[in-house]
């Protein structure tokens, strides 16, 4: 009797766990092996398996492409259990809604290298900020300035400026595009022929090195000196460096190191397209960032042919160079007489190409006197 009381109990048992069991038969439990995803708004932290899950939006190299935001939402949807629901995570909405994009590099219109200076105020070493590049851009005799005709000193005792050796041909001229300017560097068969600047308010001799140009995007900018509150569509500087020392680079530290002549350029409006300065031609050669071009001697031209005679009125001033290292070691000399361009040679200056663009724009803005006094001879 006891026998048969105790297989009743064991039946009874039986059938109370197997009554137990049926309801969650209709329910999808999750199975932790290695070909489940699991719900991705699931935040769990334990699991059965002791490993992390693997979310839908992981993929193995090979696999599928990832897939946009709105399709893995609507496939979250569908593969979503209501039996194990949890409301969405708005954290992780926002992170994914702010995922980073991929940056595509170009190639054509790379940054200028870290210590470079640039023209452009919205850049963090524009002239504003020179003084990061080189502390000595923060002095207080800096160039170029504002030249009135009323405020300057006029000289009437004054020895006449002359340039010597202006006709004579260099054997090479190296065209160079620096990233900043069109630079042309004369190569002298002798050191003879070399032009020589003296006279007016330079004490000794001063040899020539180079010129370059500064201009605007249009007509109405570009000369880095303001003559009279006007400003010209573009100013050419040529460069002495004293005959006292060996090279530019040794004169240039010197307090009575450099001379430039600056003179500026006005339109020729009688012919847009006639070709006034025949050496503009050379310019599509260096169209590319940090590109030169060497003129052979059949095409080489003499300074006279730039800049003509030196016959002109001028100011004269002790500044600085206008680009860094700003050294205040510079006497200026800049005639009031413009020369002249045609249009169609200022849009060959302005396809040239900067690091970062279309180089235009390349002119310092004009800095404080500081109680300097400004001639005018």
């Amino acid at each position: 009797m006891q026998l048969f009381k105790w297989h009743g109990q064991l039946i009874l048992l039986n059938f109370l766990m197997f009554m137990s069991w049926r309801p969650c038969r209709g329910l999808n439990v999750p199975s932790y092996d290695s070909t489940y995803r699991a719900n991705p708004t699931r935040r769990s932290a334990v699991f059965s398996s002791g490993r992390a899950p693997t979310y839908y939006d992981q993929y193995e190299p090979g696999g599928p492409k990832p897939l946009t935001q709105d399709q893995r939402r609507s496939k979250l949807v569908a593969l979503s259990n209501p039996d194990f629901y949890f409301p969405p995570d708005p954290e992780a909405d926002l992170a994914e809604a702010n995922e980073p994009e991929l940056v595509t590099v170009s190639r054509e219109r790379s940054r200028p290298a870290p210590g470079s200076f640039s023209y452009s105020e919205k850049d963090k070493n524009g002239p504003s900020h020179w003084y990061r590049v080189d502390a000595r851009c923060g002095g207080r005799y800096q160039s170029p300035i504002l030249l009135n005709t009323s405020s300057a000193l006029l000289v009437n005792r004054k020895r006449p400026l002359r340039l010597d050796g202006q006709t004579n041909l260099p054997q090479t001229i190296l065209l160079q595009n620096d990233g900043h300017s069109a630079k042309f560097t004369y190569n002298w068969r002798n050191a003879g022929d070399r032009p020589v600047l003296r006279g007016g308010p330079l004490k000794t001799k001063y040899l020539f090195d180079q010129f370059h140009f500064h201009w605007g995007v249009n007509s109405t900018v570009g000369s880095e000196h303001v003559y009279d509150y006007q400003r010209y569509p573009m100013e050419v500087h040529l460069v002495f460096y004293n005959g006292l020392y060996e090279s530019f680079q040794a004169a240039r530290e010197q307090v009575d190191g450099i001379a430039v002549v600056g003179l500026f350029y006005d339109i020729y409006d009688h012919s847009v397209d006639e070709q006034l300065n025949t050496w503009t031609r050379f310019l599509r050669n260096v169209v590319t960032p940090n590109s030169e071009h060497t003129i052979e001697f059949i095409d080489t031209f003499p300074l006279y042919e730039v800049i003509g005679d030196v016959e002109w009125p001028y100011f004269s001033y002790e500044g600085s160079l206008t680009t860094p290292p700003c050294l205040e070691t510079v006497t200026w000399i800049v005639s009031t007489k413009p020369l002249l361009v045609t249009e169609k040679e200022m849009r060959q200056f302005r396809r040239l190409q900067s690091p970062t663009g279309q180089m235009v724009n390349n002119y310092r803005p004009v800095q404080k006197l500081n109680h300097r006094r400004v001639f005018l001879y």
